[in-house]
């Protein structure tokens, strides 16, 4: 039953249209993911983003737990956090051990943590963003048409790269275009300095968009998301800290800024167990938990098993229940890597949550080294 072997891959797959948010580009996706093996041959499977050195870092921390049972689980996280500041290079392999412990048990991962609150959740589809030769005027109602036909009640634009002056009518439109049923949010992904942020908000809030996510910048000149103090009383929620990586930093922010939606990637902030921990920082401040997910299909689904657990933020479950951001930009990663499909179901909006054993899906491991970067 002791772990064996810490196997690191590096995966990258072209995508056929470039696209990206306000400040980047992307001709390609990437991912890092994680395999733990134990000494009976049960795997169990992380993933994190391809930020540099994770990869390597990993594969060096990964060293303290060979030998050692996965069902120890704390006092494996305890010493991997000794042995690592990387928040990310911790996060895939912690969900890599609830994977592999309760695949031991035969069980799903919401069971390790009390069982699931819900079988399945409403998927809101996260844009891909500015598409290379291809005008937001054209691009997004074209993306939220497609949304909403594939069964989405609620879509997310990423925005910033022009002036609000033209980008505030385009998003005008799309909302003459769905109505008021359809939840309509934004990620600026850090495009604003405060008193644009602050101008573009008044400016949603007057369309009805449900919230204004990352519009300042998330780290520079050794600053971790400066001037979020000024973004309350707008008229719109601000969601944020999806970069955020220990649970000290969440409490920080959240005790002096005034970020209505905290965002929690389960990939980044420690795993499933350190995202539980967030949201009830979260929920004893009044503030709603939506957590980030924008990877491959070991990530969706890690992020599933959260969701499954976390509870409603009101006596009610409805409109304020936790939501799931589906990302629809191309993405091998999310689509292949899986035997089993992760998708939403058109006639309700919402996803299922795998209930088969750990994260509840097969890797393909053929797949996995057709996508291997090194």
């Amino acid at each position: 039953m002791a772990i064996q072997r810490v196997e690191v891959f590096r995966l990258s797959q072209p995508v056929t249209a470039a696209a990206g948010p306000s400040g980047a580009t992307y001709r390609e996706r990437n991912s890092v993911l994680v395999r733990l093996r134990d000494s009976d041959g049960l795997d169990g499977w992380g993933e994190t983003y391809a930020r540099v050195g994770v990869a390597a870092t990993i594969e060096d921390v990964g060293e303290v737990l060979i030998g050692r049972d996965a069902a120890d689980a704390r006092p494996l996280l305890d010493a991997l956090r000794i042995a690592t500041a990387d928040g990310l290079a911790f996060s895939a392999l912690a969900i890599a051990l609830d994977d592999l412990r309760a695949r031991r048990l035969g069980v799903p991962v919401s069971t390790l943590y009390g069982g699931r609150r819900r079988d399945s959740v409403r998927g809101y589809a996260s844009s891909g963003g500015y598409v290379d030769g291809v005008d937001p005027e054209q691009s997004w109602p074209d993306e939220v048409s497609a949304a909403t036909r594939d069964g989405f009640t609620a879509c997310k634009i990423r925005i910033g790269r022009f002036a609000p002056t033209r980008e505030l009518p385009i998003l005008a439109k799309v909302r003459d275009q769905v109505g008021p049923d359809v939840d309509l949010m934004v990620d600026a992904n850090g495009a604003y300095a405060v008193p644009r942020a602050r101008e573009v908000a008044r400016g949603l809030s007057d369309l009805g968009f449900r919230w204004l996510e990352e519009p300042l910048i998330r780290h520079r000149g050794g600053l971790t998301y400066p001037g979020y103090e000024h973004l309350g009383g707008l008229g719109i929620a601000i969601a944020a800290y999806e970069g955020l990586e220990t649970r000290g930093a969440f409490d920080s922010y959240l005790t002096r800024t005034p970020v209505d939606i905290v965002q929690p990637d389960v990939a980044i902030c420690g795993g499933i167990g350190e995202l539980l921990f967030v949201a009830d920082l979260a929920a004893l401040r009044g503030r709603q938990c939506v957590p980030h997910a924008w990877g491959g299909a070991v990530l969706l689904a890690a992020t599933l098993q959260a969701i499954s657990l976390l509870p409603e933020p009101s006596e009610l479950d409805g409109p304020d229940s936790p939501l799931l951001e589906v990302d629809r930009f191309e993405n091998p990663m999310r689509t292949r890597l899986a035997q089993e499909p992760l998708t939403l179901t058109t006639t309700t909006g919402r996803m299922a949550i795998p209930d088969g054993p750990g994260l509840g899906i097969t890797v393909d491991e053929d797949f996995v080294r057709h996508a291997s970067a090194g």
